[in-house]
């Protein structure tokens, strides 16, 4: 894997398994990131959504400011080998 240096950020819940599934996916492969629990939240469909139009659950991915989506966007990212470009901060 090449050097991370996109910020990485998951917006997540605590019990939710798809959350708990794109954590380990991203921990397997080292990647840093940063989580922002949305358990408490008021509204945190709106936030989701607001982020990517339309994403209105949790996980939320989001690679050097582009949303990626939830668990299955993000390991068909990686299956089609734009993972590790978007990580290392070359997005297209």
């Amino acid at each position: 894997m090449p050097e991370q240096t996109a910020e990485v950020v998951v917006y997540r819940t605590q019990g939710c398994p798809f959350c708990i599934a794109a954590a380990k996916f991203l921990d397997d492969r080292d990647v840093t990131y940063r989580e922002v629990h949305l358990d408490d939240h008021a509204n945190r469909r709106a936030v989701t959504s607001e982020i990517l139009p339309g994403h209105d659950t949790v996980p939320l991915v989001v690679i050097g400011g582009k949303p990626v989506g939830g668990f299955m966007e993000l390991r068909a990212l990686d299956a089609r080998g734009g993972l590790d470009p978007l990580l290392a901060g070359n997005a297209s």
